[in-house]
């Protein structure tokens, strides 16, 4: 499924490391400075290019133009920068339509299984549930989702409704 899987924190952490190299450096340089394995980074690698802040080459990442104008941006902007990016990905276009369309305007955590499930064939059951903290955490932090656990209610953030697509 295509949603970062790693912490919002972690993509600026490494956002903030890049800046501090000039803005470009070898994957392997980064990760012998910073003591941290390869396959720590992937994760990261293919988050930061997935939401359009880094570019990957040859060994090299360089952060892209997206990318500095988030980090220069205030916290207000920067979440609204990625709640553009987030709303774009295929997962939440139909998580909003299917909150929008829901008589109670909001659906249950059972039913976004339900959806991970449909649109990914190749989840099993343990990656439907990884997807679905995925799925809550960065909603939350675009500041697109409310999710109560007790309840196990989505909603959308009321503020952000109308400024999303329909």
């Amino acid at each position: 499924m295509d949603i970062p899987k790693v912490h919002y924190s972690v993509i600026v952490g490494f956002l903030e490391v890049l800046d501090d190299l000039g803005g470009k450096s070898d994957i392997a340089g980064i990760a012998s400075k910073q003591g941290l394995e390869l396959d720590y980074l992937l994760p990261i690698l293919e988050s930061g290019e997935m939401l359009g802040f880094i570019q990957v080459q040859a060994g090299d990442v360089s952060i892209t133009e997206k990318g500095h104008l988030f980090m220069a941006a205030s916290p207000k902007v920067r979440k609204k920068m990625l709640r553009d990016i987030i709303i774009k990905f295929d997962i939440f276009k139909k998580l909003v339509d299917l909150v929008k369309q829901s008589e109670n305007g909001y659906i249950r955590k059972s039913e976004l299984l339900e959806l991970i499930s449909a649109s990914d064939t190749t989840t099993t059951n343990n990656d439907g549930l990884n997807d679905f903290g995925w799925i809550i955490e960065w909603g939350r932090e675009a500041l697109i989702l409310n999710y109560n656990a007790n309840t196990e209610n989505i909603a959308l953030r009321q503020r952000s409704l109308s400024m999303l697509p329909s």
